[in-house]
C-alpha cells in the first residue's frame, strides 16, 4: 500500500507541475503555443514520412514496400498539417472536449476505487474529475469562435487544475504520514 501511496504522490506532483507550467505558458503565449503545436506535429510526421520512404528504398525487392507508401502518406499529412492547421484546429476544441470528458470519465472511475483507500480525502479526486467532466462538456456543447481564446481558457483551465492536483499531492502527503 505504501509503494502505491508513494508512486500516486510522486505522479501527483508532476502532474501538477506540468499543468501548472503548460498553464502559465498558454495564458501567455497561446499563438506561440499554437504555432509550437503546429510545426511539431507537422514535423514529426515529415520526418516519420522521411524515415518510412528511405526505409522503403532500402527494401525494396520485387516493387516497393507497403511502408514506403504509408511515407508518402505521413509527408501529405505533414503538407496538410502545415498548411491547412487554422482550418484543423477549428475542430480541437471538439477534439480538447472529448479528450477532458474522457478523461473526466476516466479520473471519475478512479475517484470512486479510491472511496476505500483514502477514507474522507477522495472526495478531491471526485471534484478534480468533476471538473474535468465538465469542462470537456462545456467544450463539446459551446465550441468557441476563436482558437487563441480557447487556448487562453485552455491555459486557464490547466493552472487550475494543476492547483488542485497540488492539493491531491498535499492529500495524499498526509495520507501516507498517517498510515505510518
Amino acid at each position: 500500500m505504501e509503494a502505491f501511496i508513494g508512486r500516486l504522490e510522486r505522479s501527483t506532483l508532476l502532474q501538477a507541475g506540468v499543468y501548472l507550467l503548460l498553464g502559465v505558458l498558454i495564458l501567455l503565449y497561446p499563438r506561440f503555443f499554437f504555432d509550437v503545436m503546429v510545426y511539431l506535429i507537422a514535423g514529426y510526421l515529415a520526418l516519420m514520412g522521411l524515415w518510412m520512404i528511405f526505409q522503403g528504398l532500402r527494401q525494396r525487392q520485387n516493387g516497393m514496400p507497403p511502408g514506403f507508401f504509408m511515407g508518402i502518406i505521413y509527408v501529405i499529412l505533414a503538407l496538410v498539417v502545415f498548411f491547412f492547421a487554422e482550418t484543423l484546429a477549428s475542430l480541437l476544441p471538439i477534439l480538447i472536449g472529448a479528450l477532458f470528458l474522457f478523461g473526466g470519465v476516466i479520473r471519475l472511475i478512479q475517484a470512486f476505487g479510491y472511496r476505500t483507500s483514502m477514507s474522507s480525502r477522495w472526495m478531491w479526486f471526485l471534484i478534480g474529475s468533476l471538473l474535468w467532466i465538465g469542462v470537456g462538456l462545456l467544450m463539446l456543447l459551446n465550441p468557441f469562435d476563436s482558437l487563441l481564446i480557447l487556448f487562453q481558457l485552455f491555459g486557464g483551465i490547466l493552472i487550475a487544475i494543476g492547483i488542485l492536483e497540488l492539493i491531491l499531492y498535499f492529500t495524499i502527503r498526509s495520507v501516507k504520514g498517517q498510515a505510518r
